[in-house]
């Protein structure tokens, strides 16, 4: 397993077309001057030694050092061994609405922020058990696939944003098919659960439907409603510093987004789970996750790679093999030292 511990330095590689471009460009400047001063052959008769094609091989030898100390940079790291262990737990899908209406802030300090506050408080809780994310909107996607790399899910669960998908509805049933899919085996004797965390406001009527479907497959169904009953503003970015301002409709009117607690409390009900209303106490993910602790336990092989050893010495060490080369190569046409070891007759 190799992988790379700062994987942002390789960027500086998109550099070296441009370092190319440059010194084409100087070369030219360069030769172009030296034509208008003195005649094409007295140039060779009075400065025999010029050597454009010297100039260009220690450029290119300073390019290569320049690519193989940025690899160094970004510190290649090699995984050593491979752990396998059997462990017991359930899998666990998450489907998060991220759809614009989550940002209202009836849920401090708004809906999704506190989602996501709970999501993390959730991992810390778990036990050997596996957790894949879907978020939603007007269409969703696999946000993390399943894993019991916990550090990994709490990144990606850090970075969720309404901005991660453009069209906006609130796509319930397709979350909850894709997510049933992430599980993999088709086994009903396997602990699956899929919990769905929304504000409802579903324009899908087919998702009751999809979850009576997926809980013939052996999940459960748990829903959380984020919101209150009677609505909130949904705050949008507005152009200057510290500025606020409220979503819209056609007529100019103010929209309010309410939580839709009968197709969340029917979703649960098909699903064999149970609905739970968020508060800015509580979230409700602890009830659920009692309730999902209590199901059997799956049996799976974890495999993770330990004890990651640094390899940026090699690359570095190849970058000063090239700096040494190109030190060793002289710009001007040298007869004993060129010619005998790099370039043989010119």
């Amino acid at each position: 397993m190799i992988r790379t511990e700062f994987p942002e330095a390789l960027y500086l590689l998109i550099l070296i077309p441009f370092f190319f471009i440059i010194h084409y460009i100087y070369i030219k400047k360069k030769k172009a001057r030296l034509n208008n001063l003195v005649d094409k052959e007295l140039i060779k008769t009075i400065a025999p030694e010029i050597s454009y094609g010297k100039l260009w091989t220690k450029f290119t030898l300073l390019n290569l050092a320049y690519a193989f100390i940025v690899i160094a940079i970004s510190n290649p790291q090699i995984g050593t061994a491979i752990e396998k262990s059997e462990r017991n737990g359930t899998d666990l899908m998450v489907c998060l609405d991220i759809s614009n209406s989550m940002l209202a802030e009836d849920i401090k300090p708004n809906r999704i922020s506190r989602a996501k506050q709970s999501l993390n408080n959730l991992i810390n809780q778990l036990n050997n058990d596996r957790i894949g994310i879907i978020i939603f909107a007007g269409s969703a996607y696999v946000q993390l696939p399943i894993t019991n790399d916990y550090s990994a899910a709490k990144t990606f669960i850090d970075v969720i944003d309404p901005s991660m998908i453009s069209n906006q509805g609130t796509a319930i049933g397709e979350a909850l098919e894709i997510a049933n899919e992430s599980f993999g085996e088709k086994n009903k004797n396997k602990s699956k659960s899929i919990i769905l965390i929304s504000d409802g406001e579903d324009n899908e009527e087919e998702a009751v439907s999809i979850a009576k479907k997926i809980a013939k497959d052996g999940v459960v169904i748990n829903t959380i409603g984020l919101g209150l009953p009677e609505g909130a503003l949904i705050p949008i970015a507005k152009k200057g510093i510290g500025k606020i301002d409220y979503k819209k409709d056609e007529n100019g009117s103010y929209v309010m987004t309410k939580l839709n607690e009968t197709i969340l409390k029917d979703i649960a009900s098909v699903g064999n789970g149970v609905y739970i209303r968020a508060n800015n106490a509580s979230i409700g993910l602890d009830n659920i996750l009692a309730r999902i602790n209590k199901m059997d336990k799956n049996e799976y092989q974890a495999i993770a790679y330990k004890d990651y050893e640094n390899r940026f010495y090699i690359f570095a060490f190849i970058a000063l093999v090239f700096l040494c080369i190109e030190f060793l190569v002289f710009e001007k046409k040298n007869k004993y030292i060129n010619r005998k070891f790099f370039f043989g007759k010119e």
